[in-house]
């Protein structure tokens, strides 16, 4: 695999060239100084993710959710610079590459991009270590490294997934209650919103996530009460959504009937809590 070479001691660390990654299947760039950049780190992840030999007991390919990058110190701190848009982006990517290689990842995704202090790792490359690993068993991020672990991937949803639920009014004539940390809102039985950051040219239906910053897309996720439980969607554009862990696709939605539910935006950057509000 270009830019990738497996070791001959342990099957799960590879050595990476990042000219060779940046070229490709293209001879004449793999001369080319390189500026390693986030898009080259989600490059070798996806080549990575493509190497994986395992796969489930029906037959379904695996890929690693647990990968360590280690990095020359100039292309790790160059990269820091722009770790923003690299915890944006990377889950995003990683739901592409599944998809499209029809995979399961075990887990929830984590890329730790670390420093190499030792001088063991040349400039241009880097030594890059997979595994697979429970959520239990995954480390706290450390402040020092770069970290960019997003919810629990499973297996790939189509591109354009099917509804898990059917909506209907709730039965009880209740409605739900949502609250983030600086605001609430009530929804209706059978009334769809639209969540997302404050913005003017907001439409109908539309309920602004007060005290959301830049992380939280304009339009990020919908919500739905109905058939005793609620639907909870994600926009095909917008930042990660997870819904008491699980991670919804992109255009996908994810249908939860036992109360609290708790929503997570964006790695973190915000937390909703959903609870049912009986009638009076």
């Amino acid at each position: 695999m270009a830019g990738l070479t497996r070791d001959d001691h342990d099957p799960n660390v590879f050595r990476v060239d990042w000219a060779s990654v940046n070229a490709g299947r293209n001879p004449w760039k793999r001369g080319m100084a390189t500026a390693v950049d986030p898009f080259l780190v989600a490059k070798a992840i996806r080549e990575a993710m493509k190497l994986c030999p395992h796969r489930t007991a029906t037959g379904i390919p695996l890929v690693w959710n647990d990968y360590s990058v280690f990095m020359d110190l100039d292309d790790w701190s160059r990269v820091k610079k722009l770790e923003g848009t690299l915890v944006r982006d990377l889950g995003g990517v990683v739901e592409k590459e599944l998809a499209r290689l029809k995979a399961e990842m075990v887990g929830p995704l984590n890329v730790r991009l670390l420093r190499d202090e030792s001088g063991n790792v040349r400039p241009g490359t880097a030594v890059l270590k997979v595994d697979f690993s429970s959520a239990d068993r995954l480390a706290p991020p450390d402040p020092s490294e770069m970290t960019v672990r997003v919810g629990r991937p499973r297996v790939a949803a189509p591109a354009d997934p099917p509804t898990e639920r059917v909506p209907g009014p709730m039965a009880d004539g209740s409605r739900l209650k949502v609250e983030w940390p600086k605001g609430s809102t009530s929804v209706p039985s059978g009334v769809r919103v639209v969540l997302g950051r404050p913005h003017r040219a907001s439409s109908p239906g539309f309920v602004p996530l007060t005290g959301a910053g830049t992380k939280i897309n304009k339009r990020q996720l919908w919500i739905e009460p109905g058939g005793g439980g609620v639907i909870v969607g994600r926009f095909s554009e917008a930042n990660p959504v997870e819904v008491s862990g699980r991670l919804v696709q992109p255009g996908g939605q994810i249908a939860v009937d036992r109360f609290p539910v708790e929503v997570t935006l964006s790695n973190g950057e915000m937390k909703l809590t959903i609870d049912r509000v009986e009638r009076d």
